[in-house]
């Protein structure tokens, strides 16, 4: 009973969390009109939220030290308050500002969330346990796109969506003081030796390096795609959002296929099978003119992306077992270094290139990605 009492509190993070994040995409049309901003300049909006980022492997370690369950119930507080402030955000700035409690919480809570579940459950049903966090993710993607949307076009106002994000947090914060605490280690200090420690496993370093790499295809496809389908066929911020919901349908069944196969196939090579797929279906959009088309290799894009990510963070959290929240951290950091890469060079690529040049520029480095990744020689 506590362990489907824990699940529901993790899977109840883990979805508000994941909503939040997906919202910015599709909403980006919208957010370039209420806050008076060129379109390709929205993307810097998610600066402050991904540079905080870099601050998460330290709450990793104070996880380590003084118990996950105090972490998580910091970030969660963290991300009521930056749903507040962008509830009722008038100008870029001040919605900006409050995205950067909302990223903090986001990084923290996306590595925090399994590494804490992790502590109560065997690693061999461990990808059961991941799978179920990345379906509380597909159910945002899946809804929140085609939900914030249709809210925003219908009420024109952020704080119909930011105002029950920031409910739910607080439910999910009472649920967790029902929780137990998790071990505490308390010899771990909060020092850069702790994560340079980790970076001379060769195996951990590898991975950081892979992660980098495979999260510059969602980050610049998902953030211009809502653009660039404004652009080039004329949708509707309606319908972005749709598209959107359409797309994630990819997500649901890749972590779905994820989660229930992944402890029998192997994670390591259910993860290379499906990073395979991703790359299989970016590669033709380019030179795709038609919507359907387009749709559906974004769907499968989704379905390769999400389903590899499920199976290779499981993975992951088995490279050090005792530091397992620091390097899962920083994991979520590198995830974190990538958007804020991004948000700084993305529209200075998108105006040098469009659509085309990031998706040449995510091609690549994912290929780059699969030949690191297949050359860890894991062995489950």
């Amino acid at each position: 009973m506590k362990r489907n009492f824990m699940f529901l509190t993790t899977f109840l993070i883990q979805l508000i969390v994941a909503a939040e994040m997906a919202i910015i995409g599709p909403l980006s049309p919208f957010l370039a009109i209420y806050f008076s901003i060129d379109q390709s300049m929205v993307i810097l909006l998610s600066l402050g939220y991904s540079v905080v980022g870099f601050l998460v492997p330290y709450l990793g370690v104070f996880g380590d030290k003084f118990g996950k369950k105090r972490s998580i119930s910091i970030s969660l507080v963290l991300f009521i308050l930056g749903a507040i402030i962008g509830a009722f955000a008038k100008s870029p700035f001040i919605f900006a500002f409050g995205r950067i409690f909302i990223g903090f919480a986001y990084f923290s809570l996306s590595a925090t969330n399994l590494s804490y579940l992790s502590e109560f459950i065997s690693y061999e049903n461990r990808g059961k346990a991941s799978g179920l966090l990345r379906v509380a993710f597909s159910f945002s993607i899946l809804l929140a796109p085609i939900a914030s949307t249709f809210l925003v076009d219908k009420y024109d106002s952020l704080a119909i969506i930011y105002i029950p994000l920031s409910i739910v947090a607080l439910v999910a914060l009472i649920f967790l003081r029902q929780l137990p605490e998790t071990e505490k280690y308390p010899n771990i200090v909060v020092n850069k030796n702790e994560f340079l420690s980790l970076l001379q496993n060769p195996i951990a370093k590898k991975m950081l390096i892979s992660v980098f790499l495979i999260l510059t295809a969602p980050t610049l496809i998902l953030n211009y795609l809502g653009i660039y389908l404004t652009n080039s066929f004329n949708v509707s911020q309606v319908n972005i959002g749709t598209i959107y919901t359409i797309a994630a349908i990819g997500t649901v069944l890749g972590t779905f296929l994820s989660g229930a196969f992944s402890d029998r196939i192997g994670k390591y090579k259910l993860a290379k099978i499906l990073f395979v797929i991703m790359l299989i279906a970016i590669i033709p959009i380019p030179f795709v003119k038609n919507l359907i088309l387009i749709i559906l290799l974004v769907i499968l894009f989704s379905f390769g992306m999400d389903g590899g990510w499920t199976s290779y963070q499981a993975l992951g959290s088995e490279v050090v077992p005792e530091k397992r929240g620091t390097f899962m951290s920083l994991m979520y950091t590198v995830n974190a270094m990538t958007i804020t890469f991004y948000s700084l060079v993305g529209p200075i690529l998108y105006r040098l290139g469009g659509f085309s040049l990031l998706i040449i520029i995510a091609s690549i480095f994912l290929a780059i990605a699969l030949y690191i990744i297949n050359n860890l020689k894991i062995v489950e």
